[in-house]
Parts: structure tokens; sequence; C-alpha cells
């Protein structure tokens, strides 16, 4: 062997003895240790950057971060070089021990609380690129919501039920869901708080809900109150009926005289409506509620007066990505089950003088 080859053989034996060091694995769980708790304190005083960091992906996150504040988000790429290292180190550790694990089994719970941090470690890091957070999505009873980023996959709510206090406040919010792929159904399930829908690396979780305004009572002459919701139909005679195609909660008319909404809050109501006869639509405009009926409907001998809003509830729901979720329920696992391992053993090894060398 030449000399040259020896060095090689030096230098790659000095660097797996630096990779499977105990010393390079305090130094690096220090420098992450550090540079997290100065980042927890960089947070807290500048929530304009960090506010959205829980609501995506890292990999997306972080470049809209840094070209915002470089300074301010420098600690976040050097804290996850630390720790990628570290499990890098970690991994050497891990080879190193099935090496030689005639020698070294009885340190089976140690190394596999290293395998759980490596795969969580790997899962994490699978998770922040290819992975995705979405939402809170807006969807009603009845309605399909396509899943962003996976074609042919969407969402339905079968049913949602808000549970509530006396004095108004949300206990839960009890959706039941199903999952459909290309027109067939995949999952089912009752979402709740805390309770999300997993299915393939998808959790599915509920956040809140909220009141759309869908149409008016009315008190009709001889017909007492009636309901009239968008996309219903009302029968006024034999041969006529009122369509309701929109509801806006508050709306005007520009300088151009089209309607348009001004708000969301409930204020001035106006209602795009047509009037349907036996040759077909006879009359289409808008109706605002605090205004007399339009002329047409009059002529018609309709008589309507508005008593009291109706609306339809609406979830929230929150869609994420994990592909990285059932390695890092091996993670976990192989964690849990190291720490057992580890507990029991302990005393034994410290009887025989099993100390690790650093």
């Amino acid at each position: 062997m030449t000399d040259t080859e020896q060095k090689s053989l030096s230098l790659l034996h000095r660097l797996w003895l630096l990779g499977c060091s105990l010393k390079l694995a305090i130094a690096l769980a220090s420098a992450a240790t550090l540079l997290i708790m100065g980042g927890s304190l960089v947070m807290h005083f500048n929530p304009a950057i960090f506010a959205g960091m829980e609501d995506d992906i890292m990999a997306r996150w972080l470049p809209w971060a840094w070209s915002q504040a470089p300074l301010l988000v420098v600690w976040v790429p050097l804290s996850g070089i630390c720790v990628l290292l570290f499990a890098i180190n970690t991994l050497c550790c891990l080879i190193d021990w099935l090496l030689k694990i005639k020698a070294r089994w009885r340190k089976t719970g140690e190394y596999l609380i290293h395998a759980g941090f490596i795969l969580l470690s790997i899962a994490f890091l699978w998770g922040n690129i290819s992975g995705f957070r979405s939402g809170p999505h807006r969807i009603f009873q009845g309605e399909h919501l396509a899943i962003p980023n996976m074609p042919g996959l969407s969402l339905r709510l079968e049913k949602f039920t808000p549970q509530l206090e006396p004095s108004g406040r949300p206990l839960d919010m009890l959706n039941q869901v199903s999952l459909w792929d290309n027109g067939t159904q995949v999952a089912e399930a009752l979402v709740r708080m805390n309770h999300p829908l997993i299915h393939n690396g998808l959790v599915i979780l509920p956040t809140s809900f909220g009141q759309e305004l869908d149409g008016f009572k009315f008190h009709m002459p001889g017909r007492g109150v009636i309901e009239f919701r968008t996309g219903s139909q009302l029968s006024v005679s034999s041969e006529t009926n009122i369509v309701l195609h929109k509801m806006l909660p508050d709306a005007r008319r520009n300088n151009q005289g089209r309607v348009v909404q001004t708000g969301s809050r409930l204020n001035n109501p106006a209602m795009l409506i047509s009037l349907q006869g036996p040759s077909g639509k006879l009359w289409e405009g808008w109706y605002f509620l605090r205004s007399p009926l339009p002329r047409q409907l009059r002529e018609a001998g309709i008589a309507l007066r508005p008593t009291e809003p109706v609306f339809k509830t609406f979830s929230l729901l929150t869609i994420n990505r994990d592909p990285g979720d059932k390695m890092a329920a091996m993670g976990a696992g192989c964690i849990t089950l190291g720490v057992f391992f580890a507990l029991f053993s302990f005393y034994r090894k410290r009887a025989q003088g099993d100390r690790p060398e650093i």
C-alpha cells in the first residue's frame, strides 16, 4: 500500500471516528439548542415575519421570510444544518453499533432511540419538501371541495353540526366527511376538534365555522311567512314563479349601474331574482330589500314583505399533507421501545461498568 493510500485510509478513519464522536454530538446538540432558544426570542418580537411559519411547509415559508428579513431568519437554516449534522452523527453511531452488535447488544435501547431520531429527521425533511399545508377552506354541507395539489381528489361535507354552549361559545364541530378519488369514495370519518381524518398522508381537521346569508323570510298575503333561499323557486300563481339566483348581504349600484357587493355583513341586502312564466323568463333584475318591490313584480300581483334573514352554516377545514407520516410513526415507535429497554437495562449496565467512550 502506498503512502498516499495509507493517508487516504487514515483520513477516512479519522472522519469516521469524528462522525461517531459523542463530543461532536454534544457540540451539535448544544449549538442547535442555543440557536433555537435565541430564535424563539426573535420570533416573539417579530410576529409579522414568523406568524405564518406554522401555516406552511418550510420549503415555501423560508424563501419568503429570507427575502423579507434574512438577518432575522438566519437562525432557522443554521439550526436546521446543526440538526441535520446531528442526525448524520447519530446514523454513524448506529452503523458503528450494528457492526459491533455482538459485543454491544446491551445498548439496544439507546440505539433504538438513535434509529427513531433518524427516522423522525427524515420524515420531517420529507414532509417539508414534498408536503403542503392549506386552508382554512370554507365548505358547505353537501358540497365537494377539490384537494389542493392532488388532482382527482376531493372532499365532501356530508353533514355539519356545531355544538355550542348556551352563551354561544363553540364546544366542538362535528363534520361528517367523505374523501373521493375520481368519483370513488375512498374514506369516510367524523372529523371533530383534535380528531382529524388521516388518509395516505392527508390530515383534515376543523378549525372554525361561520354563517353566510342564503335568503330571507317574507310575509305573503294569504300564505303567511315563507322562506326564500338561493336557488329556490317560489310559486306565485298557477303559471308564474319567481327564482332567487343570488343574494348579497350588502350591495349598491355603481356609476355604471351595476350591482356590486360592498361588504359581508348584513346591511343593505339585494336579491337577483327572475320572474318565470309559461313561455320562459319574463323579467330578471335586482331587488333591494330596503326599497319597494320592483315594478315588474308588483304588476304581476306579487306582494312580499321581508321579515328576517335566512343563513346557512359553513365549516372551515384545514387540509395538510405529510408524506412522511408513517415514517414519523415508526420513529416514534422506535423511540418509545428504546426508552423502555434503556430504562430497564440501566442498572445492569451500570453494575458492569458499561460507560460510553467520549
